[in-house]
């Protein structure tokens, strides 16, 4: 047999007829249980129990000094008295009102001055390049400033928060409209959309997918900037509570507090997520 007959394809009949389709290989039933929600979820549970197992023994061995690692089970003891303290929920609700304040001022700021940004080539031009070496400014570093300016009040905290959150904001929405399919912006401009009438029908639906992405980053950012700005200085806050705590070598209790923060970061992430699939249903 010659090297052509070896290479050349198979002529195909007249009208389509003989063609080969290709069938991708059917995904087995063991695959699909192990890729389902209860094993993974299950998965989940276990790496977390190993986890937890091998630090609680490494503390029982004497391997790790309890006084500066904790330990699961000197977590669990201290987690019932401390959330039945009084100062522990009067320190969430200060905590989570800063967090809120933070967010909102400072989202609302970022996503109108990103959207005005955006919508301005000129403005663009201007302004853009200077958004990168400002947000550079390490924000903890202006806490002191903060402090210095507003005192040991709920206002020190929402400004260093929203700080760190408006840039987020600007830069997910300037980066929104300029992405904007030119083709979509071209058809605005032939059928006459006005000033007002583009933003309510093109940018803002276009923007949606990135302005819940700065959301979502929003309301991390707004935890974090303010738990930083109460372990610097604050008369109430869960940050003031971390400090306290590690400073008296309560370590069990620091791990407690940062319980309660991942618990808190998780609801806000699940609530944030359905609201997006909600509002988001129009996409494919």
């Amino acid at each position: 047999m010659s090297a052509t007959e070896l290479t050349s394809p198979d002529p195909a009949p007249a009208g389509g007829e003989g063609r080969r389709e290709i069938v991708l290989p059917r995904e087995s039933t063991g695959a699909k249980v192990a890729r389902s929600w209860p094993v993974v979820n299950l998965i989940r549970i276990g790496m977390l129990a190993v986890l937890l197992g091998v630090w609680q023994l490494l503390v029982d061995q004497g391997l790790l000094n309890e006084n500066l690692y904790g330990s699961p089970i000197g977590v669990w003891q201290v987690l019932g008295d401390f959330l039945t303290t009084a100062s522990t929920w009067t320190n969430t609700a200060a905590t989570m009102q800063a967090v809120a304040v933070a967010f909102v001022v400072g989202s609302l700021l970022g996503i109108i001055c990103g959207l005005l940004i955006g919508a301005s080539s000129y403005g663009d031009r201007v302004i853009a390049p200077l958004l990168v070496p400002i947000n550079s400014i390490p924000r903890i570093a202006l806490a002191p400033l903060f402090i210095a300016w507003f005192g040991l009040t709920i206002t020190a905290k929402v400004v260093l928060a929203a700080s760190i959150i408006f840039f987020v904001l600007v830069e997910n929405m300037r980066g929104a409209v300029r992405s904007i399919d030119p083709d979509i912006v071209t058809m605005a401009k032939v059928i006459g959309l006005k000033r007002l009438e583009y933003v309510r029908k093109v940018v803002l639906p276009s923007a949606v997918p990135a302005l819940f992405a700065g959301l979502r980053l929003a309301v991390t950012y707004s935890l974090l900037g303010v738990i930083a700005s109460e372990m610097i200085a604050a008369r109430d806050g869960l940050g003031l509570q971390i400090v306290f705590y590690s400073t008296q070598f309560r370590i069990n209790y620091v791990w407690a507090l940062l319980l309660e923060l991942l618990v808190i970061a998780t609801i806000i992430a699940v609530v944030f997520g359905f609201a997006e699939r909600r509002l988001l249903r129009w996409q494919s």
